[in-house]
């Protein structure tokens, strides 16, 4: 930006009288090369899937997939970022803009998708667990009971190929599978005599104990409700992904015949 800031800001009509434009025009030398670059980026940006499919294959020494998602974001903003430097901020043909559109929606669901990533809950019925036998040496009874009233309350697990619709229609249920499991937790330690006492002597550690319980319990619905949206999430953004390959694809096939096809003619 500070090397074409001048000649960024001029007017299309103005542009070719400029002394940069064959260096920062979509077909000059650095516009260009902008161009290649930011695609071969984007190209390369799709590794990350490969990484994430053939996870048991691929060695260690190559990167755990955390690395690889990173390059991803890495390279998916950078290489976006030099597609709209190679474009000089103008959008002239339909296939310019259908590509930057294309673009412009993988980037925005990758966004949403990296902050839901952030957001889902990854240990659900393990965290229940871990916390369960930290407090079973002082309140066995609470253990025992909140372990059989769960077992009472599952969980809708989404396969892994349900579709959105269905992922939709499954959300009331887990708003109430969580409900019923806070209850559950809620009621199953009220019942323990040891509870009762803590309750008695120490409200407040009473009540952080089981305010920590009952969200522990209903992680469990969050991790299995984070994970569908997560899986849904990631195939449309990689169905997006494919079809803003192709508008790139479209738009390097007529820019390389209509622009460098005479290269090889005599």
């Amino acid at each position: 930006m500070w090397r074409g800031y001048d000649f960024y800001r001029q007017a299309l009509e103005l542009r070719p009288v400029h002394p940069d434009y064959r260096k920062l025009s979509p077909a000059g030398l650095l516009g260009h090369g902008y161009g290649i670059i930011g695609t071969a980026m984007i190209f390369t940006n799709l590794l990350y899937l490969v990484r994430r499919r053939f996870t048991r294959s691929i060695p260690a020494w190559a990167g755990s997939v955390k690395a690889w998602l990173n390059l991803h974001v890495f390279t998916g903003l950078v290489g976006s970022l030099l597609i709209v430097f190679h474009s000089a901020f103008q959008l002239r043909t339909p296939i310019a803009r259908l590509t930057s559109v294309s673009l412009f929606i993988v980037v925005v669901t990758g966004f949403v998708g990296l902050h839901l990533f952030d957001l889902v809950p990854r240990r659900g019925l393990q965290a229940l667990r871990a916390r369960l036998d930290t407090i079973e040496p002082l309140f066995p009874g609470v253990v025992t009971r909140v372990g059989e009233a769960l077992a009472t309350a599952p969980v809708t697990a989404l396969p892994h190929d349900a579709s959105f619709v269905r992922l939709i229609v499954t959300v009331p249920r887990w708003l109430l599978e969580a409900s019923a499991r806070r209850r559950t937790v809620r009621k199953a330690a009220r019942a323990d005599k040891l509870f009762r006492a803590l309750q008695l002597a120490r409200p407040d550690l009473a009540r952080d104990l089981l305010e920590n319980l009952e969200f522990v319990a209903s992680g469990e619905v969050d991790a299995q409700a984070g994970g569908a949206v997560m899986r849904s999430w990631r195939s449309l953004h990689r169905f997006l992904a494919l079809l803003m390959l192709v508008s790139v694809s479209v738009h390097i096939g007529v820019a390389w015949y209509f622009g460098f096809r005479w290269v090889f003619e005599r």
